[in-house]
């Protein structure tokens, strides 16, 4: 009987970290000069048209050395004709509705200091509105 309590253990396990697998959110990063940025899109990476969504700046890692502040950030979402639809400085996130389905840009842009010196990042990322 001792036996079979370890092992009834790791199927109780397995049935919740299964469980919990469909409810993880996805996420999209980028890197550029240095700084990696993750986003989400609510909701779950999959926006509507026509109805509103949340773009969330999840992480920015710079490296270790420099020094990042979200008061230098700027979220822009184009669409595929390059025409600005959301833009929103200082944020963590940008809540915004897309106009139409259709293929979109997220630019995530900012600078953060190095050894003295200000460099600048500009993470794209692409995402469909259906």
């Amino acid at each position: 009987m001792n036996r079979s309590i370890p092992a009834t253990l790791a199927a109780l396990a397995l049935t919740g970290a299964l469980a919990f697998a469909g409810t993880a959110q996805a996420h999209q990063t980028a890197s550029s000069n240095g700084a990696v940025v993750t986003i989400h899109v609510l909701p779950d990476d999959e926006p509507v048209a026509r109805r509103p969504a949340t773009v969330k700046v999840v992480a920015v890692k710079v490296p270790r050395t420099a020094r990042f502040s979200f008061s230098s950030a700027r979220i822009r979402v184009t669409d595929s004709s390059g025409r600005t639809v959301a833009s929103k400085a200082r944020s963590r996130s940008a809540r915004l509705t897309f106009p139409r389905a259709g293929a979109y840009q997220i630019t995530v842009s900012g600078r953060y200091t190095r050894a003295g010196k200000r460099r600048s990042f500009s993470a794209r990322f692409a995402i469909r509105a259906s």
